[in-house]
């Protein structure tokens, strides 16, 4: 599978607009993980097939489609109130340009907006946890 396209994400998150783009369905394939315990012949038809429904895979944020009619509602009994102080630990400079490109990635794809400070009813630590893989 070539990886020269990777460095040019406009040629591969086109989920919205050519879902099926070569480059695309080869990023997918690619990132998709597969189980050791595969045949070569099996993963050559997992891979097929994973090819084949590229165009339900997203490859970034700003590939994840919402939900038609989708809505949050949380069920909170009136007069509750909640902390705004946030006992925050410190992170490390990786973890804060970690968090920050995740929140900037998120904030332009519209899947959170900023909110000014006088509609802010809750607030709570970020705790980030290291994947097991």
């Amino acid at each position: 599978i070539p990886v020269d396209f990777l460095e040019n994400e406009a040629a591969i998150f086109t989920r919205l607009t050519d879902p099926m783009n070569p480059n695309r369905v080869a990023f997918v394939v690619k990132k998709v993980q597969y189980g050791d315990n595969l045949s070569a012949d099996e993963r050559k038809q997992a891979e097929a097939l994973v090819a084949s429904f590229a165009d339900v895979f997203a490859g970034s944020l700003s590939e994840v489609l919402p939900v038609p009619g989708a809505k949050h509602t949380l069920n909170i009994p009136e007069g509750t109130t909640f902390n705004l102080r946030v006992h925050q630990r410190a992170l490390t400079p990786p973890q804060l340009k970690f968090l920050h490109g995740r929140i900037d990635e998120m904030i332009a794809a519209g899947i959170i907006e900023k909110a000014p400070p006088d509609l802010v009813k809750c607030a709570a630590t970020t705790v980030l946890a290291k994947k097991a893989h």
